[in-house]
């Protein structure tokens, strides 16, 4: 059974207290800046390109410590100043107007102003790795040195935590669009890329940038960051020392990890696994058109089952793709698909499809664990399918270029259910920008709600999602994670939302 969403919520709030509470008592994050410490991490997905616009997969934390953006997420998930001190919302949430702070440079010397992130912003407009999710922008302006303003087309509550994120990375405009940047970025974030020290793709070296606005914050002098893809090596990795903290595949691990030298805890909700049924055009399979079959998918699924088995009690099932900690989840919800062969069957045979259909999907690292059993599940209701071997650094460029109708991916939970629901509607997770009137409808509603009512707006989104089966999710991942004693480790809303997270021992 799921966690009641009370339950997960609590852990949130109590999350949030946490933070609360030290920034009382005097024990909130800083840092002594003639430190010499370091911090290793490994990280599963490697990065193949460093450049503003360009980053299309993999796990963000390289980017995160390299540029800075307008706005950041904290380790609770809220918004906090960064490159800007100061924002608000205004004309139905379709004007952001932004306040620099003064005196900031990039890495290199150049100077960071109002200029510079509209060369930025103007970049990940057009950029293949952050173009989908800034639709909604009509034009950025810098109306003075320190004031940036952002016009949207239509209300979009999502837009400002993806300026949060990759697609709000701000880099030094002499580098925008260049190869240099791909493997030699030059950011105004807290760390700098040690190009000599980093293979990109294999291990990366970070070295913190003394001049960041808060540098005070970042008690590491080093971060060490090592691209690890086999489950197995991570755990070894982590027993032998090679990195100070490691997120388990799985609870039963935790076992091999007791002692003095290790601290083990339990991530909130942080991914959602889902079999994204991206051709709902049926452009590449006619089937996935029609509703009834992508209803029957979902009813085919064992959820309970793969959450007992393949994820050993580190996934929650689940028919939503919103977090369980968010506003939008609703508990009702997950019992719109139970497990169901023969109401599957009959709704193929609605749909005319009888005797099932045959589909590829890739098969990635993400994937293997899964695999088997999704084509075995399908194959109860007559679709049969076939694996492609992609690595996972190729296989965003498959995903843009629509070449399956459905694949199974962990999507990280953003710590918003409004940048969590856009973005499984752009890029690579809705190559044909599919939409409907009444989609649209419910998105502008909750674009343009005040920040009190966007949940209950968000909710009837989500609502949308599950009753037209637009995606198959399956579980809700925790998980357990393990640290060195030397480390203090905070979970945050979503892994790798910031380095903050990571501190020293007392």
């Amino acid at each position: 059974m799921k966690k009641p969403a009370t339950v997960l919520r609590a852990a949130a709030v109590a999350l949030a207290a946490t933070l609360a509470l030290s920034a009382c008592t005097g024990q909130s994050p800083s840092s002594d800046t003639n430190s010499d410490l370091t911090l290793s991490l490994s990280v599963q997905a490697p990065t193949a390109d460093l450049s503003v616009g360009n980053f299309t997969g993999g796990d963000p934390t390289v980017v995160y410590a390299i540029y800075d953006r307008l706005v950041a997420q904290g380790i609770d998930g809220k918004l906090v100043p960064s490159i800007a001190e100061s924002w608000e919302a205004t004309e139905n949430n379709t004007v952001l107007t932004f306040k620099l702070r003064d005196g900031q440079k990039f890495s290199n010397g150049e100077t960071l102003d109002a200029a510079a992130v509209v060369s930025s912003i103007e970049a990940s407009r057009v950029g293949p790795g952050s173009s989908a999710q800034l639709t909604s922008i009509s034009s950025v302006e810098a109306p003075d040195a320190s004031t940036v303003v952002i016009r949207l087309s239509y209300p979009d509550a999502g837009l400002i935590y993806q300026l949060a994120a990759n697609p709000g990375m701000i880099g030094a405009p002499s580098l925008l669009g260049s190869e240099e940047s791909k493997l030699s970025p030059i950011g105004s974030g807290a760390y700098v890329l040690d190009k000599e020290g980093s293979t990109v793709g294999s291990s990366y070296r970070l070295t913190r940038n003394p001049d960041y606005w808060d540098v005070d914050e970042y008690p590491y002098a080093t971060i060490d960051i090592s691209v690890i893809a086999d489950p197995t090596a991570v755990q070894n990795a982590m027993k032998t020392g090679q990195i100070d903290w490691a997120l388990l595949g799985s609870p039963d691990l935790a076992s091999q990890f007791q002692g003095s030298e290790f601290i083990i805890g339990e991530s909130l909700p942080s991914a959602i696994g889902v079999l994204m049924l991206t051709d709902r055009a049926g452009t590449v399979v006619p089937a996935l058109g029609d509703v009834r079959v992508r209803q029957a998918i979902n009813l085919a699924i064992d959820r309970d089952a793969i959450a007992e088995k393949l994820t050993a009690g580190s996934g929650e099932a689940t028919a939503q793709m919103v977090s369980p900690a968010g506003d939008a989840y609703d508990p009702a919800l997950d019992d719109t698909y139970p497990y169901d062969v023969d109401k599957a069957k009959s709704l193929m045979a609605e749909a005319g499809y009888a005797d099932g259909f045959s589909v590829t999907m890739p098969s990635t690292v993400l994937s293997t664990t899964f695999d088997a059993t999704i084509a075995q599940q399908l194959g109860e209701i007559g679709i049969s399918v076939t694996y492609e071997t992609v690595p996972f650094q190729d296989l965003y460029s498959k995903l843009y270029a629509n070449a399956y109708g459905m694949f199974w991916f962990y999507n990280g939970y953003s710590g918003s259910d409004a940048k969590d629901i856009s973005q499984v509607l752009s890029g690579s997770f809705n190559p044909e920008a599919t939409t409907t009137p009444e989609l649209t409808a419910l998105l502008d509603a909750a674009g343009a709600a005040p920040l009190e009512e966007q949940g209950a707006a968000f909710r009837a989104v989500n609502k949308y999602f599950v009753d037209e089966a637009w995606f198959a999710p399956v579980n809700a991942a925790a998980g357990i994670w393990v640290s060195s004693k030397d480390v203090t480790y905070t979970p945050p809303v979503s892994i790798g939302i910031s380095l903050l997270a990571y501190q020293p021992a007392s």
